[in-house]
């Protein structure tokens, strides 16, 4: 068991644990919801948001919404976790309180009678088994980072927000090791990789979404099978995914749940939504760690189909956003 350490001693029950056939690194809280979780009952129209952490989750997220919701944008006033719930939500043990659709999210979800926004950091090898038998066939959109950008924000996440007390180093190694939450990372991104000629299952880039938002918006929007975005929408929900505009959002900053975790822990200082620029790991990261990391990731990209430069972080660097 690996403790993950923060201002108070351990971030909930502060122990992970590995679970399924790939040793997922899971909260202990796991164990008490896997079976109902692979139980859980998927529907044909569900619209599931799969990441590693830290790979632009929210950002996804709303630009899902908003594009399946694009004649009622004015309906994105109300939290993202209740618009967008986190299947996995009830496991990881918040000290602090949650609101029900994230303590309760099972049951949550369950009671929408509507079509459903699915958020989850699960592993293809953890997914409910009427993704992983194919009884189901929701749309899985799954968003990639490039992981030298994934470990600084997780680290910055964990410490700002979780309060691990390490510093970058501690948990550059926690990263390659796959001792940290949800990992194997490279298991995690070659297990939805194995599923992306599956028709119900796209596979988007963070740095395509800051490189030409609208291209990969109108992709998604054609990949749902929604209606064809006006110029209007287009450009207002571009507006909507706006760094800035997210940053100061209420319904997507969570800073209702940061307040709280400073309640718990008031040397914590973070913000959920940083400055977000590719590439930040140049900056915090040494030579050597980064020579490490080129390692690390050519051990597991050769002989796969991941084996191209974008995994190294070889890409253009525009703009900003981190979710």
């Amino acid at each position: 068991m690996l403790p993950i350490r923060n201002a108070k001693g351990k971030f909930g029950e502060g122990c992970v644990l590995s679970f399924g056939e790939d040793g997922t690194r899971m909260r202990e809280g796991y164990r008490d919801y896997a079976t109902a979780i692979e139980n859980f009952e998927i529907r044909d129209d569900d619209i599931i948001v799969a990441t590693f952490p830290k790979s632009g989750t929210t950002w996804t997220q709303e630009m899902v919404w908003l594009v399946k919701n694009c004649n009622n944008l004015e309906g994105s006033s109300a939290d993202i976790h209740q618009r967008f719930p986190m299947l996995e939500g009830c496991t990881l043990q918040f000290p602090c309180k949650t609101e029900h659709w994230l303590r309760d999210s099972i049951e949550y979800l369950n009671q929408i009678k509507n079509q459903r926004f699915i958020k989850t950091h699960l592993p293809c090898s953890l997914l409910p088994n009427d993704i992983k038998y194919h009884r189901k066939t929701p749309k899985i959109i799954y968003v990639v980072r490039n992981p030298k950008d994934v470990c600084i924000s997780y680290y910055h996440h964990f410490r700002n927000i979780v309060g691990f007390k390490g510093g970058v180093e501690d948990f550059f190694e926690l990263f390659i090791n796959d001792t940290i939450l949800y990992a194997p990372y490279w298991k995690h991104v070659i297990g939805y990789y194995n599923i992306k000629h599956l028709s119900n299952v796209l596979i988007i880039k963070y740095e395509d979404m800051k490189r030409d938002l609208k291209a990969v918006i109108i992709k998604v929007q054609r990949f749902l099978e929604s209606e064809p975005l006006t110029d209007k929408q287009l450009r207002l929900i571009s507006q909507r995914l706006d760094f800035e505009f997210m940053k100061d959002n209420e319904f997507v900053n969570h800073q209702s749940f940061i307040d709280a975790r400073k309640r718990e822990i008031p040397q914590l200082t973070g913000r959920f939504m940083r400055a977000g620029c590719n590439g930040t790991y140049k900056q915090e990261m040494s030579t050597d760690q980064i020579l490490k990391f080129d390692k690390w990731i050519e051990k597991n990209i050769s002989n796969t189909e991941l084996n191209d430069q974008y995994w190294f972080g070889n890409f253009n660097e525009p703009q900003h956003l981190d979710t």
